[in-house]
């Protein structure tokens, strides 16, 4: 933050070889005004276009700019895991008191419908959200007002699901990110370069510095992994050599052989016994 109350914050995604990338950046207001995330957002648009998926830490401000700006394209606004928790912890901890078995209980719950991904089990979501108010309820620290307040921002969280539940949020194609981590890697790392006292050109000089080192580092770390890949150590090895390696970057390579060292312990369940007659027994379960 400079003498302009000013927050730096940084729009990132991942390349061709699953490695963030910073695509922009923008400065708006401490406060983080509506307003303010609007301009940054059409301004976005403007010059790169609307993202297919945008995670953030639930932010209301944002929340509502992306409606305003990104509501006609498409663009599926989705939640931060990690920011969801801290909410959790901050919101709902002090229900359970010094019963520590029991908040246990309750965030272990709170994963597993968290990270559960089984398309099929979508419908069960409201029982198992309905177990975890439960589970809350039953505890007896706090003052009704408290636990009012607490409970609103449950019911709330579970409104959201879609944004957040892995079971809603795996049909989209988000690259293995669940959550606003690599921005906050980036801010993290961006501490170390710039100050608040820097003027905006020089800001803009050591974040484009910044993101070119990385870039070139990224190339090295994709020539490598090209290398190693033009000796191919897996079953696949004549498919990757003659159709895959030519067309597929270092990385989903790495996806591809380990997609193929997962397949082979993938089994076939058929519910009609006769339709299993003449499978091999390693095939059944």
């Amino acid at each position: 933050t400079n003498r302009f109350k000013l927050k730096l914050g940084c729009w990132t995604t991942i390349d061709c070889n699953g490695k963030t990338v910073i695509i922009a950046f923008s400065l708006v207001p401490a406060g983080e005004p509506k307003d303010a995330f609007v301009w940054a957002f059409k301004m976005f648009r403007k010059h790169l276009g609307a993202p297919t998926v945008k995670f953030t830490d639930g932010d209301p401000g944002m929340a509502g700019a992306i409606q305003i700006v990104f509501g006609g394209d498409g663009t599926t606004h989705l939640l931060c895991l990690y920011h969801i928790f801290t909410s959790l912890f901050k919101h709902m901890r002090k229900l359970f008191g010094s019963d520590k078995a029991a908040w246990r209980a309750f965030v272990d719950m709170f994963w597993r419908i968290a990270k559960r991904s089984d398309l099929l089990s979508c419908a069960d979501f409201e029982a198992e959200f309905a177990d975890l108010t439960a589970l809350a309820r039953a505890t007896t620290c706090c003052d009704e007002k408290t636990r009012e307040l607490a409970f609103e921002w449950l019911a709330a969280l579970g409104e959201r699901r879609e944004q957040w539940a892995a079971r809603f949020t795996w049909k989209h194609l988000t690259l293995d990110v669940h959550s606003t981590q690599r921005a906050e890697a980036i801010h993290s790392a961006l501490q170390h370069i710039i100050s608040s006292s820097d003027k905006i050109n020089k800001l803009w000089e050591k974040v484009q510095g910044f993101e070119s080192d990385r870039c070139f580092r990224r190339f090295m770390d994709q020539h490598r992994r090209e290398l190693v890949h033009l000796v191919p150590t897996t079953e696949l090895s004549v498919l990757v050599r003659d159709k895959l390696v030519p067309i597929l970057t270092g990385e989903a390579l790495s996806r591809v052989r380990k997609q193929a060292q997962l397949s082979s312990l993938y089994s076939v369940v058929l519910d009609d016994p006769l339709a299993a007659e003449g499978m091999p027994e390693c095939n059944k379960l």
